[in-house]
């Protein structure tokens, strides 16, 4: 017998028993199973911190616009340009007149907003956004009392 034959046939013995069928161990198709529901939940965390993510980035950008706000608010005469991160998801950030809430996020369409008090809202404003990042002026002139958003 050459090598080649005592090769095949060790291989044979190792993986083939007598109706063909390949020899796995129950210990095998166990790490097997566990490899895939590790990896399942694995992308599944990912998927949740990610979500998490957008939310605490929209609750950031609340929690900023709202001290810009009353920071322009409570001084007597006031420009401040002002920057905030928001999802890259978002496309534009929308000010309209209304008591419920004046300050709310367009995606795909429009996403539950949040009332921003002292702000001066005349008519529906829609500010772009650009690769995650949204610009524009909070001003309050001399013997105004609310604060008006425009385009930067």
């Amino acid at each position: 017998m050459n090598k080649m034959e005592l090769n095949n046939r060790k291989l044979s013995k190792i993986t083939l028993n007598k109706k063909g069928q390949l020899n796995i161990s129950f210990g095998m198709i166990f790490s097997i199973i566990l490899i895939i529901a590790f990896l399942g939940f694995a992308f599944y965390a990912i998927q949740k911190f990610l979500a998490f993510q957008h939310d605490v980035t929209v609750a950031k950008f609340y929690e900023s616009l709202d001290i810009d706000v009353d920071q322009v608010w409570k001084s007597t005469q006031a420009s401040k340009e002002v920057e905030y991160i928001v999802p890259r998801s978002v496309k534009k950030i929308c000010f309209k007149p209304g008591t419920l809430e004046n300050v709310y996020f367009y995606e795909e369409h429009p996403i539950p907003g949040k009332y921003v008090e002292h702000l001066d809202i005349g008519s529906l404003l829609c500010i772009n956004t650009s690769k995650g990042k949204v610009n524009f002026l909070l001003e309050k002139q001399y013997g105004e009392a609310l604060v008006k958003v425009s385009e930067a």
